[in-house]
């Protein structure tokens, strides 16, 4: 359906309720005889002007005639809201060359900017309409989701224009933004215009502002939920000549985009979408909100997820219900087929999909994940609540002592849409002037009234420290969990500093394992304290056994690992670090400090987080830069540097080739799931999986050497910090002694060092010592122990640290030690906290609500590094920003925040902080920047596609027959297990091979903070599928009795291989894929409904390697 000027399908004159979508189509028509403008008016002047992010914006916009949002069906284009828009130039001060109404593409940001000033009556738009200003990420586009449609030619001639119609298909909601004015100080500072994110409330017209609108539901009703189900936006233009030629470039660089990053094939054929104008009924029938009260709570919520994720539309969920009981009556498989749909991206058919799940799952046994806590995580976004199904997290005391009632509780992360949440400086000012209303008005209501999954109200309860910096907290249903019960039983938080008082709430919640041994506390240790500094924070003692339990608790049982020198513990209200004195405490005897005790608890179970265990050092940016202000020679850290690159690079060449250095086994070691070393000893040196990994590895190590400058030191160690019980170090002594394994002796370090700690941002923060022998001490390997003597503990020098669990990096090389110059430390006091008479709910809400709003602690470390850069370390700027770091690093106790003013901010950015493409830049001369050229190109991994390879197979493996009865039994294993793994891809944004690795490339779509450490959630995720598919394969060939040479383990691996690599095999299953035969809808050629670039199409390569051991046996047999 076209809407040009010749053929456009006549609005409907309606008059109806303001939640109909249908109401907003009764908009002013566009006049047939006004001009319709373009951007190529657009000066040369102004595009010069215009730097940075805006470039490309005004270079590639195209200001449409129409807009309209909806959503797409096989080959139509269902419309809910659609309108002709005001076109013209921007004319405003704010206007930077743009357009009223626009389609901007930005490569550098890879942002697609919408702006639409629709030709309806204000008051009848939402307030997130006027105008609509959204910006879309290419990543949350749908695969193959841009289609161009560009028809024949209107008034041919000198004024001719080319109807054009360009339809977006979304994985995500685009960010939809919100003008408003700052208030003016004073007379002599002007207001300002910024812009604020809009939040599900701005979608609706009147009624109640965003934090006083109750609990936030799981399925957002009426215009609230625009944003959730308005997956396609489809733009109208009469374009000119010169615009469709820039059109056309823009389909060069989507090509292009796609060429060289396979999961961004974006661009779709040029297909001509039948329009269907919703009407009032129709809207109903889809998308209200079903009654689902009758369905039990673990199913309802799976539902509601997949509703939130745009992957089952509210009108399709009784059709679901109803097929799901017919096919499952044990409501654990009904929560298998529910959870399995999670790796769809759209359904169209829900019947068809849960008889197909339900058709391979039940030939496929359930994964055994009785060692993990499944919890349910739900994101707060702007405008929806994403709820997950339940996902493997490590276990606190809390989910331990809550197994059986889990359901009650769920972990909530406030953030974007796939992104993490960033408070910008438009934030601030308008959550000062309106705290009610959108972004922070958002977070609060979640805070004040909870939110509403599977029909339960769950409300918050606390926060461990790390949790908050993600932006994290756990909720409970207290009609499930009691809450004051569970208050009762964490302890007695009588803290009245509110910052102190909810991060002693989080602290039952922070990750750990706990110890199997009743153990006998005994006398309490006095802490070192002098001049107003404590020089024993954090750290007390524990005998050998409860060392030798926690070792055990974490897996260790024998080695230097099975008794190590320091664990990082839980212990009721007590946390901190124990060190092993024999001397000073019993087998089984605990000796705590009043610095480890946070409050009163009568819990006794002793919870370990992680032990003491030997770590090689790492420069790292900050590092680099004060060393080298500090004196220590540039060519020295350029010298390591390019060694380390020399060392690191042609990974992959020397694996085919089998000359393997001692620096390639070390790498290969960080691949610690996976048996890459083991299978390249058994000559699976040309295997596509192990290649990939291979590459994986060099990658990543490239990728930390450009962009973190992370060069490992052979002279050096990174070790947990305690304090000497013994009083024999003097002052500005150390003790270290280190054991890399069990193969290599330990030694201690006698001689003068480097030491430091990160975060490293003032130039006393690296300072030189003496490491010393003590005989008394010889029994402590792999920490680092500090004097008890002097005036100032060393560790507060550097950086504030203290001995709760900080690590510190200790060098002796004497090329770095000699030269250093060093600095007075600064002054890390904080500053006094404020108190209340009793601490409330409100209180930790609005300290949760305020740690986000000065979340600043990465910005200030980002423009420290900058201004370091370009002025030194030295510098004033820099010394206010390192204040301000301690003040933000403080806010965790004392509820401070920290100011940071906005002349700080770097005008321009050294080359080696421009990750992302999109800052105004210079070519740095100084270290960083030299170093950081030094890698070129930038490290880039595409996974291999066994098609393109041809289907390479290993001789000693395929010299063996394949049974077609022995497929058919592991195909739905592997369909369970492809499964996993694709909604592993998706959810945490990576190519099939980082799972096994364990190893995740670094990524700039990739933006929350949780996403970002990825490697201990891919080692267990992969830990978790391996197991659950090697318990389905041993119970199905099990009591079938297997004539020739292989066991019936090896019987699986041979089938597996077949199954993975083998043409016919191969090609086979994607057949049968296609026809959905495993539980997944294949839509051809509809947009946003197949799985998408990597997802659907390369043949994924890891299945065969579940049964690694079995298929070197095979190799290795004559």
């Amino acid at each position: 359906m076209s809407y040009s000027r010749t053929n456009r399908r006549p609005d409907p004159v309606l008059t109806m309720n303001r939640h109909d979508p249908a109401y907003y189509r009764n908009e002013r028509r566009w006049e047939p005889n006004s001009p319709v403008r373009s951007n190529d008016h657009v000066s040369a002047q102004t595009r010069r002007s215009a730097r940075g992010r805006f470039q490309d914006a005004i270079e590639y916009q195209f200001w449409p005639t129409r807009i309209a949002m909806g959503t797409t069906i096989g080959k139509q284009f269902v419309q809910m809201l659609g309108a002709s828009v005001v076109s013209g130039p921007d004319e405003t001060v704010d206007g930077k060359g743009m357009g009223r109404s626009y389609l901007a593409f930005d490569w550098r940001n890879e942002t697609i900017s919408m702006k639409a000033e629709m030709a309806i009556n204000p008051a009848k738009l939402p307030l997130a309409l006027r105008p609509m200003d959204a910006e879309l990420a290419f990543d949350d586009i749908a695969s193959q989701g841009i289609m161009i449609d560009v028809k024949d030619i209107i008034n041919p001639g000198r004024d001719a224009r080319f109807p054009v119609t360009i339809t977006i298909c979304t994985r995500r909601p685009p960010k939809f933004f919100i003008p408003f004015e700052t208030t003016s100080r004073s007379s002599s500072e002007p207001s300002k215009k910024l812009r604020r994110r809009s939040t599900a409330m701005d979608f609706a017209i009147g009624g109640k502002n965003e934090r006083d609108a109750g609990p936030i539901p799981a399925i957002p009703e009426g215009p609230c939920a625009y944003p959730t189900f308005w997956s396609a936006y489809r733009f109208m233009f009469e374009l000119p000549q010169a615009q469709v030629y820039k059109l056309k470039q823009c389909t060069a660089k989507f090509t292009a985009l796609a060429r060289d990053e396979p999961e961004m094939d974006l661009l779709g054929a040029n297909r001509r979408l039948q329009v269907e104008l919703l009407t009032s009924a129709s809207y109903k029938k889809l998308y209200d909100v079903p009654d689902m009260s009758s369905i039990r709570f673990s199913a309802r919520a799976l539902i509601e997820g997949l509703i939130a994720h745009g992957i089952l539309q509210p009108g399709q969920v009784l059709g679901l219900w109803d097929e799901l009981k017919s096919v499952a009556i044990v409501p654990a498989f009904q929560d298998r087929i529910l959870e399995n749909m999670y790796t769809e991206e759209r359904i169209r058919d829900p019947r068809k999909v849960v008889r197909g799940k339900a058709s391979y799952l039940r030939r496929s046994d359930a994964p055994n994940r009785a060692h993990l806590v499944l919890v349910r995580t739900v994101l707060v976004t702007p405008t929806r609540l994403v709820i997950s199904p339940p996902q493997p997290e490590p276990s606190n005391s809390v989910t331990r002592r809550y197994a059986d009632k889990i359901d009650g509780i769920i972990r909530v992360q406030f953030a974007d849409e796939e992104d993490k949440l960033f408070v910008q400086e438009g934030t601030r000012e308008f959550d000062k002037q309106h705290p009610d209303l959108g972004l922070m008005g958002r977070v609060r209501r979640a805070l004040q009234h909870g939110v509403v999954l599977g029909g339960r109200r769950f409300l918050p309860v606390a926060s461990s420290s790390s949790q908050q910096k993600e932006h994290a907290i756990w909720y409970i249903d207290s009609g499930t969990i009691d809450g004051l019960e569970l208050r009762e039983w964490m302890g007695n938080v009588a803290e009245t500093i509110v910052a102190k008082h909810a991060a002693r709430m989080g602290l039952p919640f922070s990750t750990s394992r706990i110890v199997d041994l009743h153990i006998h506390m005994g006398p309490k240790l006095q802490d070192v304290e002098r001049n107003g500094y404590c020089f024993t924070d954090g750290v007390g003692v524990a005998g050998t056994e409860v060392m030798r339990e926690a070792a055990r608790a974490l897996g260790y049982t024998r080695g230097i690992n099975g008794t190590p020198s320091a664990i990082q513990f839980r212990l009721g209200g007590a946390k901190g670090v124990l060190a092993h004195w024999p001397r000073l405490a019993k087998e089984h005897e605990v000796r705590l400090r009043p610095s480890l005790i946070k409050f009163e608890s009568k819990l006794q179970d002793l919870n370990v987080c992680r032990l003491a265990k030997y770590q090689t050092a790492f420069l790292n940016r900050q590092f680099i830069i004060i060393m080298c202000a500090n004196g220590i020679p540039e060519s020295l850290i350029i010298d390591l540097f390019r060694e380390a690159v020399n060392n690191i690079r042609g990974l992959s060449r020397r694996i085919k080739q089998n000359k393997l250095t001692k620096e390639d086994s070390r790498l290969i070691s960080t691949c610690s799931e996976f048996p890459l070393g083991d299978l390249i000893r058994a000559g699976f040196r040309n295997d596509p999986l192990v290649l990939d990994i291979a590459e994986i590895i060099e990658c990543r190590a490239l990728q930390d050497l450009k962009w973190r400058a992370r060069i490992k030191l052979d002279q050096g160690v990174f070790l947990i910090g305690i304090a000497d019980e013994t009083g024999l170090l003097q002052p500005n002594e150390v003790f270290c002694q280190y054991q890399e394994n069990d193969d290599t002796p330990a030694r201690i370090i006698d001689k003068e060092c480097l030491i430091c700690r990160a975060p490293a941002l003032h130039p006393g923060d690296i300072r030189r010592v003496q490491a010393v022998d003590i005989p008394q001490l010889r029994h402590l390997k792999n920490v680092i122990v500090f004097s008890t003597r002097g005036a100032r503990d060393l560790p507060n020098k550097l950086g504030g640290g203290d001995l709760d669990g900080d690590d510190y990096t200790l060098i002796w090389d004497r090329r770095f030690v000699r030269p250093l110059k060093e600095f007075e430390p600064m002054d890390y006091s904080a500053p006094p906290p404020e108190r209340v008479d009793k601490v409330t709910q409100t209180h930790l809400n609005e300290n949760f609500v305020n740690y986000i709003l000065n979340d600043v602690l990465g910005l200030v470390d980002f423009w420290h590094l900058a201004r370091s850069d370009k002025f030194s370390p030295r510098d004033p700027g820099c010394l206010t920003l390192s204040q301000i770091h301690s003040t933000a690093v403080d806010f965790a106790k004392t509820g401070i925040p920290a100011e940071l003013p906005g002349w700080l901010r770097p005008r321009e950015w050294p080359d080696f902080m421009d990750r992302d493409n999109n800052k105004l830049t210079y070519e740095s001369q100084n270290i960083l920047g030299v170093i950081f050229r030094i890698v070129q190109p930038d490290p880039y991994f595409r996974p291999c596609d066994l098609r393109e390879l041809g289907y390479p197979v290993d001789r000693r493996i395929t010299r063996f027959p394949t049974f077609g009865s022995m497929i058919e039994r592991l195909k739905p294993i592997k369909a369970r297990y492809e499964s996993d793994i694709q909604y592993d891809m998706r959810r945490y944004k990576v190519f099939e091979p980082e799972i096994p690795s364990g190893i995740a490339i670094q990524n700039r779509r990739r933006k929350r903070a949780r996403d970002q450490n990825l490697n201990e959630p891919l080692q267990d995720s992969y830990d978790s599928h391996v197991r659950s598919a090697r318990e389905a394969a041993r119970a199905a060939v099990e009591g079938i009795h297997f004539s020739g040479t292989l066991d019936p383990m090896q019987v699986v691996a041979r089938h597996a291989y077949a199954l993975t690599f083998e043409r016919d095999h191969v090609e086979q299953w994607a057949r049968e894929q296609h026809e959905g035969l495993w539980g997944r809808e294949m839509l051809a050629g509809e947009a946003g409904d197949s799985s998408g670039g990597d997802l659907g199409h390369r043949p994924l390569i890891s299945f065969a390697w579940v049964f690694g051991a079995e298929l070197i046996q095979i190799a290795q047999m004559p």
